[in-house]
Formats: C-alpha cells, structure tokens, sequence
C-alpha cells in the first residue's frame, strides 16, 4: 500500500508544484517590480531581484498552497479516472477510503508546514527585504552617482549637481546644503568643480574655486571663498524597519493586542478600537488561513475519487464552487464591531470548519454507489 499511497501523492505533486511556480513568479514579480522602481536600477542585479523574490516568496504561502493542492488532487483524480486507474483499484478490492486518507493527511502537514512559514519566516523574510531595499541599496549608492540637474536629499545633506564628466569624474556646478549641529540653518557650499576622493573607510569631497556661507541669524550673513575645500561626506546610518504586524510572529501580536486592550479600556478612543479590532482580525487569519489546506482537501480528496471520468471541466467546476464556497463563508464571517479575540478565531475558523464537515460526509459516502 506505500507504493499506492506514493503513486497517488505524486500524481498530485506534479500539477500542485507547477501550479505553485506559476502563481508564485507571477504573484513575486508584480512585488519586485512595485518596490523596485523608485530603487537606482543600475545599482540593483539579477543576483539582487533573486533575493528580494525569495523574500516575498513566504508571504504568499498560506494563500497559495491551499489551492495549488486544492486542484492539484482534483487534477491528479481527475486523470487517474480518466484512464480507468480508478475503477481498477476498485475491482482489486481498495476501497476510495484508502485513497484519500493519506491525501486528507498531507494536507495536514501542508496546514502545519503553511503556519510555520507564515509565522516564522515571514517576519525575518520581510525583516530582510525591509532592509534590502532601504539600507543596503542606499549605502551603495555614492554621491557622484546622483543625476544631474536635480536636488538630491543624500544622507542628510541636500545636493545639486549641474553637471558631470564622465571621461574624468569631475562635478561641475555643486551646491551642497549641509545642516549644521546646533544650529537652525546649514552651511551653503558652491563650487565650481569637484571630485570625489576615497581616503580609506571614508569619503571626502575636494572642492575647487567657490565659496561657502555659514548659518547667520537675521541679515548678518557672511561668505567666504576658496580656491580649494576638501569636506568628508556623512557616514551612511542604517535605519531599523518599524514594528509593523507583518514582521511580526502571533505571539508578538498577541503581545501588542493586550496592550492596546488595556489603552482602550482607559481611553475608549474609536481610533484604539479600530486598531484592536484590526490587531484581533490579524491574529484570527494569521491562525486560520494556513489550515485551509487541511479544509480543502477534506472536500477536494472525496469528490476528485469519484469522478466519474468527466474530464477537467468537472475538476475546475468543483475547484471553483470549493475556493467560492470558502471565500463567500469567509466574508460573510468578517464584521465591522469588536468581538474578543476567541470571537474572532471561532469566526476566521467557521470557513475550515463548514468545509472539513462537508468533507467529513463526502468521505463517510465516498465508496457508496
């Protein structure tokens, strides 16, 4: 019986992955594209767009593999009556029930495997995108790679650069506007040209012919030139990613949800309620969602044995009612008031619930005639 229950599970497998891929690239690479196109483009790689897909790749697990595997085993049965797989194991005395139990149990493990993802890689993946884009991206980028003809915010200093030499690297027309510790202006530099230098760990920039003016108050204002100024550029500082729910694991947000319980009860603001309502929805999916590939195959697994050789507009009919049956019990369970949070688990769990009941009596009459 291993080597059906492999057979059956392989069957499954292959259309499950490619369905998988498919989703995924087209679901990541809209992603990519939206965070990367305010990023410098010559500054990002092949090697670069790689890591930020994979990066967004775990965010799309709980809503992804629940219906890739979904049709994954209608397809899969849906072939195996086809070509009279079916009606031979039957002759040979296995009954359907032997089919699906191991089917309706890695859909299971794919429930289990889908809320660790969610809820352990998902926070350090979004973690490490946050700091790719913002961060890593950024200390690359030095200050004579900024465009021409435009004020550039660079590092805390703003910068104009009217044009550039490529042949010998040379600045023509900067200004810098460079705020000053202490101080409510900032220190105008102009210079006729400029090159950058790197001296070790760090940059300076060497000015030639221009002057500088110093923060003034009211209208003593000074300026003094030069022939040559040389000024070392801001070190880059790394910024942390804000404490968002989505790098967040469940207990972190179960956390955060009792914190803002006890703000609300003191202030009773609607604006405290509309965040613990949002907190308490987010956990309450965050725990179900992932199980819906545990719901669906227990729906999925009997009515694909018992096709009756219909080809694949009965696997899609039955996909179709299935995924809609889910999602319309889902929104039906979403409201607008603030329940507790067991309130809002047992509503996000009534669509998995609804469909492993269905799916409790599809498989008590999967081997009836």
């Amino acid at each position: 019986m291993g080597i059906l229950n492999r057979y059956v599970l392989i069957q499954i497998a292959v259309p499950s992955l490619l369905a998988v891929a498919l989703i995924a690239v087209v679901a990541v690479a809209t992603e990519v594209q939206e965070q990367v196109k305010d990023l410098p483009m010559a500054l990002v790689s092949l090697t670069d767009i790689g890591r930020l897909m994979g990066y967004f790749l775990p965010a799309l697990v709980s809503h992804v593999i629940p219906i890739t595997y979904m049709m994954g085993i209608l397809l899969a049965f849906g072939r195996l009556s086809q070509h009279g797989e079916i009606v031979a194991m039957k002759a040979a005395g296995i009954p359907l029930k032997r089919l699906i139990v191991p089917v309706i149990l890695v859909g299971g493990l794919l429930s289990v495997a889908c809320f660790w993802v969610q809820d352990r890689v998902r926070p350090w993946a979004i973690g490490r995108a946050f700091d790719f884009v913002v961060n890593e991206v950024e200390r690359r980028i030095t200050l004579d790679m900024l465009h021409p003809g435009v004020m550039h915010e660079f590092r805390g200093w703003r910068v104009y650069i009217g044009e550039k030499d490529a042949g010998t690297n040379t600045l023509r027309d900067i200004v810098i506007l460079k705020p000053e510790k202490g101080s409510l202006g900032a220190v105008v530099y102009h210079a006729d040209s400029a090159r950058l230098v790197q001296d070790g760990d760090q940059s300076r920039l060497e000015m030639l012919r221009g002057y500088y003016v110093p923060p003034s108050e009211g209208d003593n204002v000074t300026c003094a030139t030069f022939e040559k100024l040389s000024i070392l550029l801001p070190q880059f500082k790394a910024r942390e990613m804000p404490r968002t729910w989505q790098a967040m694991t469940v207990g972190e947000l179960c956390g955060r949800q009792q914190e803002l319980e006890a703000e609300y009860q003191a202030s009773q603001s609607e604006l405290k309620k509309a965040d613990l309502k949002n907190e308490r929805q987010e956990i309450a999916e965050r725990v179900s969602l992932p199980f819906a590939c545990l719901a669906v195959s227990f729906v999925a697994a009997p009515l694909g044995a018992r096709a009756k050789r219909s080809g694949r507009s009965y696997t899609f009919a039955a996909g179709f009612i299935i995924i809609l049956s889910y999602y319309t019990i889902n929104l039906m369970m979403k409201s607008d008031s603030l329940f507790t949070l067991p309130t809002f688990l047992l509503r996000a769990w009534t669509p998995n619930i609804a469909l492993c009941l269905a799916g409790l009596f599809f498989v008590w009459r999967v081997d009836r005639v």
